[in-house]
Formats: C-alpha cells, sequence, structure tokens
C-alpha cells in the first residue's frame, strides 16, 4: 500500500468517527426539536437527489456493473446518512434569538440508563430528566440532565426558550 492510500483511508476513518461523534452529539437537539420528522423527512429526500446527481455524475468511472453498482450504492447511501445531521446543525447554528414561550407543564420524569438492570436494594442513579408539556394543543417530550421545573405542578403554565430554526424547525433550548 502505497502512502496516498493510507492516507486516504487514515482520514476516511477520522471522518467516520467525526460523524459519529457529531450525531450523538445531535441527539439532544433531535429529542428537543418540534416536528423533528419533517426535518429528517426532508433531509432524505434531499440526499436521495443529491445522491442520484452524484451517481450519474460519478457511475462513468465504473468499469463494469459490478463497480457501477458499487458507485450507485456509495453515491445514494453517503448523503442519505449524512443529510439528516447537516440539516440539523444548519437548523440549529442558524436559528433566530429565543424567544421565551408559554407552554402547559404536564410532569417531569427522571430516568435511569441501567444496562444490567437493577436489583433489589441497588442504588439508581438518575441520569435525566424526560419533560412533558402541551405546546398548541400536542404533548412534548423534552429531555435535559437536570430537572427544569421541580416545584410545577399539572396543569400550570411554564415558560420554555424556543429557538426557530434555519429550515423553520422549532427547537427548545434547554439550559444545563
Amino acid at each position: 500500500m502505497n502512502l496516498k492510500t493510507r492516507l486516504a483511508i487514515f482520514f476516511s476513518v477520522i471522518a467516520l468517527f467525526g460523524v459519529i461523534v457529531l450525531y450523538v452529539l445531535e441527539f439532544q437537539w433531535f429529542q428537543n426539536s418540534f416536528e423533528v420528522q419533517r426535518l429528517v423527512t426532508g433531509a432524505v429526500t434531499v440526499g436521495i437527489f443529491v445522491g442520484i446527481l452524484f451517481g450519474l455524475v460519478f457511475q462513468k468511472k465504473g468499469n463494469d456493473l459490478v463497480e457501477k453498482m458499487q458507485i450507485w450504492t456509495a453515491c445514494l447511501i453517503v448523503p442519505v446518512l449524512l443529510m439528516p445531521l447537516f440539516a440539523s446543525l444548519t437548523n440549529r447554528l442558524f436559528a433566530t434569538q429565543a424567544v421565551p414561550t408559554e407552554v402547559q407543564f404536564w410532569e417531569e420524569k427522571a430516568y435511569t440508563l441501567n444496562r444490567y438492570g437493577v436489583l433489589k436494594g441497588d442504588k439508581v442513579d438518575t441520569v435525566g430528566y424526560f419533560i412533558f408539556v402541551i405546546k398548541d394543543g400536542e404533548m412534548m417530550r423534552l429531555e435535559n440532565e437536570t430537572p427544569v421545573f421541580p416545584t410545577a405542578k399539572q396543569g400550570d403554565t411554564v415558560n420554555i426558550s424556543i429557538r426557530k430554526g434555519m429550515w423553520g424547525i422549532e427547537f427548545v433550548e434547554m439550559g444545563n
């Protein structure tokens, strides 16, 4: 293997880990977004069109049917996997200022994560909190590391900070 191939492999692995890290960090924002399905569906649709365009351009580099199928597969899968991340990042990074919005508080529940289950008598550590609120007649589950409304009761009106993203998808800015 020559140096050029080794460098290409090295940077490809670094890019793959970078994408994984960005997705993991972005999951919190997916959790706290309104209409996230619309954002992801639109991003996947754009990814399919981008993949088709790349496939049409790069298929000429394939010598036989197998190589052309490999090119088409890569050209379709990579944009479809990357577009939701790109859409969420751009939606959030180019968002408007936060606007305090009144919503109806429903409940706040602590949750834990334990891969092996909880044995009787074990101390269970809280990992985060699910906050359930009602906005415009729809219930929304938000997530935060600490309790946000510890004294609120079901039906109380509380304020949350909502930002409108570049793609029109609103998300809640939770303070940790």
